[in-house]
């Protein structure tokens, strides 16, 4: 989607450079709050900090101010500034920053200037400054349109206060940056003013559990003088003047706010971290009609229809006719077409790595066998509708970029693109970036919440979800000898993504490696013969199967104590904490079934073995069952569990939490054989 450049109508001169001057003074600061080296001997001395004693260390200030340019065009200038003191060596990674930003084009970008850093420790009781090296500034390219500026700040140790202060210029009004006001570490103080022009109107929200200390804005009156060259023809003439708008002055702090702790089964942190996010909702220059921008999902599907690195790569697929034919020859309806393409791209492309919903050329791509997933999955679209199917974008937001924004047509919510495909009543989301993906399956990054079909009018959501559960079958049939020896055969069986995720496991260590080191991972328990069974066969269940053994005694014992879920009990319940504020995001339906048989040795009688259990939550949203029976010499075991849905929310955590408690508990029991006398 182009991005817009546009200046005020007064400035909109006929081959004119406007030159914007402004000063708008800062609420209430005594000092200036961008100016570096105002680190105290208090904050050096500091050992712990009081608000959380564990703390390797916290963000003791972090200030962002926002205001707008019009030296080229129209730009948004953010200048911040972060101080971060170091309390523990645990906390010493805090010297690397990252500062992450975006590149459309060479002409279409953001810049990361006035780079600054200095690091403060206090050497018998003076101020020691280390000012940062441009030989420790890297730059990493971290997506198709992001780059990072990669910092490594100077004699970091434990006591150090460290300082970094940085504008970034951007083109892009219509999507201002978030500020974030809660980190992986303790923030004592964040900080974020904008000094907003009357031309724009912003809707802003607040994201996260957390609440503002300080919430502030007023309206100034501000004289803006401004110069300008007028074309004459042959010559320019300078021209100048000047007018009085009301500026809005916005403030907003946090104080205090507590580390944000990452949990299991979470999506990207970004959606959980409290934030200000802002979108621009209108436009309206002195004497002009408003512009309304993005104001509906209409809108923003036609504008992506005209793309050139969108839309436009698929109104001209004629070039693939051949490439089409080929791939189909053998197909002998819709659904087989669908099928074979998809099986075309994913033996033909290879992805690189990097997320976008932006391809600059699929055909291209296409030759060189490589690209983006916007290039493999436009490229899928693209031949799918050479082929006459009925095939569509869909915009996708992955897990750890975050939830999109379903109430709010916001392009920065997406960071990834995938096909969907009609046939008959039914829609196919397919992903061809992952060769081991079956038909119609997504990864386990593209799970997450909805996507947005970007057909028009108004484009549609659809679930992000799989059709087929994630299903884990292990079943063993074992021996036990009056040692303690345990001896059999085991097979683990995995379909779904389970199956999806084994097999790109398999192919990243290669099958070799994989099995050794699988031979390798319990010293308790040696795996012999293993073999691994439809691996190649990507919409067949993939199965593994191998012998077991444990050493035992080296005589019979009195009393025998069996783990009867071998090595496949839950240890520890992933749901720790007390408490949890956001959702449990299992991405999809699992269902682990564990069956397990053992031939008592002879002589040998149970004295205690775990009774059965049935745990279910309401709806049977989730469930836990048990069952430990003892026949004609045999002991056999079944442990379960379903959950039955990918997302479950905050007010469940408690139910599930104690669902897991129960399942590590069982799953300790030993049964206990006795000698019979």
């Amino acid at each position: 989607m182009k991005t817009k450049n546009t200046s005020p109508a007064f400035f909109a001169k006929t081959s004119c450079l406007l030159f914007f001057l402004v000063s708008l003074p800062l609420l209430g600061w005594s000092q200036d709050p961008l100016k570096m080296g105002q680190t105290t001997n208090e904050e050096l001395n500091m050992k712990v900090y009081a608000q959380d004693t564990s703390a390797a260390a916290v963000v003791l200030y972090d200030y962002g101010h926002t205001s707008f340019l019009y030296t080229k065009g129209t730009q948004v200038q953010l200048k911040r500034l972060l101080r971060i003191k170091i309390l523990k060596k645990a906390g010493l990674d805090q010297a690397n920053i990252s500062i992450p930003y975006y590149r459309k084009d060479f002409s279409n970008k953001e810049e990361v200037l006035e780079l600054k850093g200095m690091t403060y420790n206090l050497e018998g009781g003076k101020i020691e400054k280390v000012k940062l090296d441009d030989k420790a500034v890297f730059e990493e390219k971290a997506d198709v349109n992001w780059y990072v500026k990669k910092i490594a700040m100077p004699n970091v140790k434990v006591g150090s206060v460290i300082e970094i202060s940085y504008t970034i210029k951007s083109p892009y009004l219509y999507s201002l940056r978030d500020w974030t006001f809660q980190a992986e570490i303790p923030v004592a103080w964040s900080e974020y003013r904008m000094n907003m022009m009357p031309f724009y109107e912003y809707t802003h929200l607040l994201h996260g559990f957390q609440r503002y200390h300080l919430e502030d804005m007023k309206v100034i009156s501000q004289t803006i003088a401004f110069n300008w060259e007028e074309d004459m023809g042959h010559t320019s003439l300078q021209k100048c003047g000047s007018q009085v708008y009301k500026i809005a002055q916005y403030r907003w702090v946090m104080k205090d706010v507590p580390a944000f702790t990452e949990e299991p089964y979470m999506t990207g942190v970004q959606d959980y971290l409290s934030k200000l996010e802002f979108m621009l909702t209108k436009i309206q220059y002195p004497e002009r009609e408003p512009e309304y921008m993005a104001s509906s999902w209409d809108g923003l599907a036609k504008e992506l229809q005209k793309e050139e690195q969108f839309g436009l790569q698929l109104q001209n697929t004629a070039g693939f006719k051949k490439t089409v034919d080929q791939a189909t020859a053998a197909s002998t309806d819709v659904l087989s077409k669908a099928k074979a393409i998809d099986a075309y791209v994913k033996n033909q492309m290879v992805w690189d790595g990097m997320n976008s919903f932006y391809s600059e050329n699929i055909k291209k791509a296409h030759e060189a066998h490589k690209g983006s997933s916007a290039d493999i999955n436009l490229l899928l679209v693209a031949l799918l509708r050479e082929a006459g199917l009925d095939a569509h974008p869909m915009l996708v937001s992955t897990r750890s970029h975050g939830s999109a924004a379903t109430n709010m047509p916001m392009l920065s919510k997406f960071n990834y693109v995938i096909a969907a495909v009609k046939v008959g009543e039914a829609t196919h989301l397919l992903d061809a970036t992952e060769r081991e993906l079956p038909f119609g399956v997504l990864p386990y990054r593209c799970l997450n919440g909805q996507g947005w079909v970007t057909n028009l009018p108004a484009g549609k959501w659809l679930p992000l979800k799989n059709n087929d559960r994630n299903v884990q079958l292990v079943s063993a049939h074992m021996e036990i000898k009056p040692t303690g020896e345990v001896t059999g055969k085991m097979e683990e069986s995995y379909s779904g993504l389970s199956a999806h995720q084994m097999r790109a496991s398999i192919k990243a260590q290669g099958k070799e490696d994989y099995l050794q080191k699988l031979t390798s991972k319990d010293p308790d328990w040696t795996r012999q013969e293993m073999n691994l069974a439809n691996l190649e066969k990507h919409d067949a269940d993939l199965k593994a199967t191998y012998k077991l053994h444990r050493v035992g005694e080296a005589q019979p014992v009195h009393l025998l104590y069996v783990s009867p879920m071998l090595n496949h009990a839950t240890e520890q319940n992933p749901f720790k904490l007390a408490n949890r504020l956001f959702p449990i995001d299992f991405a999809t339906p699992t269902d682990e079934t564990y069956v397990f048989t053992y031939v008592l040795p002879t002589g040998y009688e149970v004295e205690e073995m775990p009774k059965g259990l049935n745990v279910s939550l309401p709806d049977n949203s989730a469930r836990f069952s048990y069952l430990v029976q003892v026949t004609d010499g045999k002991l056999q075991i079944m442990s379960k569990l379903n959950i039955n849905k990918p997302v479950f929310t905050a007010k469940e955590y408690q139910d599930l939490r104690e669902l897991y408690s129960r399942m590590v508990a069982k799953h300790a029991e030993k049964v206990v054989l006795r000698k019979k006398s």
